[in-house]
């Protein structure tokens, strides 16, 4: 060991920054025993108990050194630890005079800020930051962190993401706990493309960095590049298990349609972190998508009445029990919880004039003038958007409607009926989201808010068709059945609901059926064999393709909802467990729910097609395209015999 006493404290000093404090204290310690009034080793002593959280010690000490030397560090280290126990004038003063001695020390600057944030003098805090980084001069990249961390505090983020990329590049090549700074700001700013570039260059040369691996995994998720997502996830997992890792995990397999794998990987994140309200809901859905709807119910009556879970996540928690409620019939409990999806959307864009959001009271009986009008705003879906297209007309026949719609629903949206048939056109006008509301509004509501707002509370009575061309002229020539086998894929259950083409390609062998794609932007090498492909524009155009068809098979998509409301039989390819509108409360028997569990009351000539387990895809579709087909081999022959007689 060096001799000299200098040597001793700064070898002492080096070890306390790489966090080897009672080493660090052995050394100091060394030089006391010779010289109990070294001003050095009782200013080091100083910083040892600190970093072992005794600031009280450290308060004493760094006091003795100041009386012997005076130095200008000496202060800083006092002022640190008088503002850690509370005394904040004075740590004020001695901060000040660290910096009367060393004026260009960006130390002293730097604990200056820190006490002023602490202070919550955030204007002297940023000018000393500032001082800091001048003092510290174009290479010193540790006065620059600390301003991206304040700034981040702060939340003036695009600032802070500016300072932290400059720090970045002047630090130590590998500074690890940097780079992830800097990866957690470009998340939190949404640059997700910045930041897989810059985890996947650093994963190729520290591979075994766990913590980028998770990271990476978490921005491929959020980029929807699941199968890439899940490798990354699981290196994490193996060396950092924390509960948002395997939260991070359960939701991957869930998009990829591993129901079983996302549910082991959510209780192994709640079994770590009981109190998070976000887990807990994850792992309803989970629970749910299994059918254990109890338990499910159980989490989210949970989360909703734990008081230090945040909004956001009550809200969850409450939109999932309304699903849970609505899926077993219970209607009024249903689309009460249901409305705090409202918390779960993006804020809608406002127009002019300002609308206050429609309630119950504003559609009672005799309330208001049957003049006025009220905005409905399609927020979902169009497939969902079709469905409660239903509730329209029950709005208009007591109030004027104008209903807020995607261009391509318009012109099906203006083809709406009541149950008596007639056209719901005058009672109704249709905008796109971007147009100025008409005169005359007094209220706005979102469309699916309906049933909640009419005060609906039974099962939903089948309609005849609503929407759609009344009717188109069938030759008695071939059957006709249209064919779609996947949806949206940014829907996050898109893997569990959707069918690979080539497993449609079974139902080529079926005789005397004329097949018709209505997969939108399929063609060529996309079918899963050859049929017809019709021109699909808008809405209304695949409405006028689906009403040259005998049947329709899908997947639980738009195409379902159209031709449901359109009056068309479907024959609908579900996922297990499925969502909340095709469970077996809401088959669509009469009398008793569970009569005819694979129907639907939504629409009367619906019919379910599901697989038995919960198998990850492409498996979970393993023998029902087999018995779609066999049912359609019946079905064509029954079609057959009925025309021969016709004929």
């Amino acid at each position: 060991m060096p001799e000299k006493a200098g040597d001793v404290i700064e070898q002492g000093l080096r070890m306390l920054a790489q966090g080897q404090a009672a080493a660090a204290g052995g050394h100091f310690r060394q030089i006391l025993r010779r010289d109990g009034s070294h001003a050095g080793a009782l200013h080091g002593m100083a910083c040892v108990v600190r970093a072992c959280g005794r600031d009280d010690l450290a308060i004493g000490l760094a006091g003795r050194a100041i009386e012997i030397e005076g130095a200008s560090h000496y202060y800083v280290t006092l002022a640190q630890a008088l503002m850690a126990r509370g005394h904040v004038v004075q740590a004020r003063a001695a901060v000040n005079v660290a910096i009367l001695k060393s004026p260009r020390d960006p130390v002293a600057r730097a604990a200056q800020a820190r006490i002023a944030e602490e202070s919550h003098d955030f204007t002297t805090a940023e000018t000393a930051y500032a001082q800091a980084i001048a003092c510290g001069g174009v290479d010193a990249w540790r006065p620059r962190a600390d301003m991206a961390r304040f700034l981040w505090r702060r939340n003036r983020r695009a600032d802070a993401l500016s300072w932290m990329r400059k720090a970045f590049c002047l630090a130590p090549e590998g500074d690890r706990q940097l780079f992830h700074e800097l990866v957690e700001m470009l998340l939190g700013c949404g640059h997700l493309p910045e930041a897989r570039a810059s985890l996947e260059a650093w994963l190729q040369h520290l591979p075994d960095d766990a913590m980028a691996a998770g990271n990476l995994g978490a921005v491929l998720f959020a980029q929807r590049e699941f199968a890439a997502a899940l490798p990354w996830l699981r290196q994490c997992v193996q060396v950092l298990p924390h509960a948002d890792v395997w939260n991070n995990l359960g939701l991957t397999f869930m998009a990829l349609g591993d129901v079983a794998r996302a549910r082991r990987a959510l209780e192994q994140a709640h079994d770590l972190r009981r109190d998070d309200g976000r887990i807990a809901a994850n792992l309803a859905t989970v629970l749910a998508e299994q059918g254990e709807d109890a338990p499910a119910a159980a989490l989210c009556r949970a989360v909703m009445a734990d008081k230090h879970a945040d909004a956001q996540t009550r809200a969850q928690a409450r939109f999932n029990l309304g699903t849970l409620m609505l899926g077993q019939g219970r209607m009024a409990e249903g689309w009460a919880l249901w409305e705090a999806r409202h918390a779960l959307l993006p804020a809608d864009t406002t127009h002019y004039p300002v609308l206050p959001r429609c309630t119950r009271a504003m559609l009672a009986d005799g309330a208001g003038t049957t003049g006025d009008r009220i905005v409905v705003h399609a927020m979902q879906g169009m497939g969902d958007t079709i469905q409660f297209l239903r509730y329209v007309p029950m709005l208009a026949r007591r109030r004027r409607v104008v209903l807020v719609l995607p261009p391509a629903l318009h012109r099906l949206a203006a083809s709406l009926r009541d149950r008596t048939g007639a056209s719901v056109a005058r009672r109704m006008e249709i905008i796109a989201p971007n147009d100025e509301y008409p005169r005359g509004v007094v209220a706005r509501c979102d469309l699916f808010s309906l049933p909640y707002l009419l005060g609906l509370d039974a099962l939903p009575r089948p309609m005849g068709a609503y929407v759609g061309p009344v009717a188109m002229p069938r030759a008695m020539g071939g059957i006709r059945v249209g064919l779609c086998w996947a949806g949206n894929a940014q829907y996050r259950f898109d893997r569990l609901r959707s069918v690979g083409a080539q497993r449609m390609a079974m139902l080529a062998g079926v005789r005397d059926v004329t097949f018709v794609s209505l997969q939108q932007g399929a063609g060529g090498a996309d079918l899963p064999f050859p049929m017809e492909v019709p021109s699909l524009g808008d809405v209304m155009d695949t409405a006028w393709v689906i009403a040259t068809l005998d049947l329709v098979i899908c997947v639980d998509t738009m195409v379902a909802h159209l031709a449901g409301a359109m009056g068309r039989p479907v024959w609908l390819l579900n996922r297990h467990g499925g969502d909340w509108r095709w469970s077996a409360a809401l088959g669509g028997g009469d009398g008793d729910a569970s009569s005819r569990p694979h129907g639907s009351c939504w629409y009367p000539h619906l019919r379910q097609f599901r697989p038995a387990h919960a198998l990850p895809p492409p498996h979970a579709w393993d023998g029902v395209i087999e018995q779609v087909r066999d049912a359609l081999h019946d079905w064509r022959a029954a079609r057959r015999d009925v025309r021969g007689c016709l004929d």
